[in-house]
């Protein structure tokens, strides 16, 4: 396996790793991972070399075309499936995935907290994780805190979300933002995943766009569901 050959993203996101050793889930045999926001796998990659079914969900052409590239020709994985469709179309439509692992990385601040309460709605409804019955499944998410560069970078929406019109250095001008406090997106998740046994911890990274300094703080949740 030759990682130079590899298109995008190379290696999973850290704080996914270190996640998925503490909780012992290379222990794990026979079980399914399904990640929202899958990009090109990179995430995914870490669980297909433990055996997991994989499956991922992403919007964009390109990085779903990536992910099956690197799945299929370079990494010769056998047990995976990409989705080229939106997460919120997804939730709503596919039934009793039953995943032992739902995923949720650094997707959520493009949509408002309406549409990430629907989506965690239809998951559960939909049992696209698996829990009921003594069972439960294991969850990971990273969202936008409010205290990253963007927060109310731009025109404010009546919902909360805001665009980010004023935004020249990240590379997401214009697109809709939303940040969360750590209490509140705790909040969400308990009420509509049943959300326990869980941790939360900040990410913050100073990086330099343009000779500008810019914060990029994250939110990042972790535990149980049923």
């Amino acid at each position: 396996m030759f990682i130079k050959n590899l298109k995008g993203f190379k290696y999973p996101d850290m704080e996914i790793v270190r996640w998925f050793f503490k909780n012992k889930l290379d222990t794990l045999k026979n079980e399914k991972v399904l990640e929202f926001a899958s990009h090109n796998g990179n995430n995914l990659s870490l669980f297909a070399n433990y055996d997991y079914e994989c499956l991922g969900v992403e919007l964009s052409k390109e990085h779903y075309e990536n992910a099956k590239y690197n799945f299929d020709g370079i990494l010769k994985y056998k047990k995976f499936k990409f989705f080229n469709e939106n997460m919120l179309d997804f939730a709503k439509n596919y039934k009793n995935l039953n995943a032992k692992v739902f995923l949720i990385p650094n997707v959520i601040n493009f949509i408002t907290k309406n549409e990430l309460k629907t989506l965690l709605l239809n998951a559960r409804k939909n049992h696209l994780y698996a829990y009921g019955g003594g069972d439960f499944s294991f969850f990971f998410l990273r969202a936008r805190s409010i205290k990253d560069h963007r927060y109310k970078l731009g025109k404010t929406l009546e919902n909360g979300s805001f665009i980010l019109n004023n935004d020249e250095f990240s590379g997401e001008k214009d697109c809709l933002c939303t940040c969360y406090e750590e209490y509140e997106l705790v909040e969400y998740l308990k009420e509509y995943l049943n959300l326990y046994d869980f941790e939360v911890i900040m990410s913050e990274n100073i990086n330099v766009k343009n000779k500008i300094f810019i914060k990029d703080s994250d939110i990042i949740v972790y535990g149980k569901i049923k």
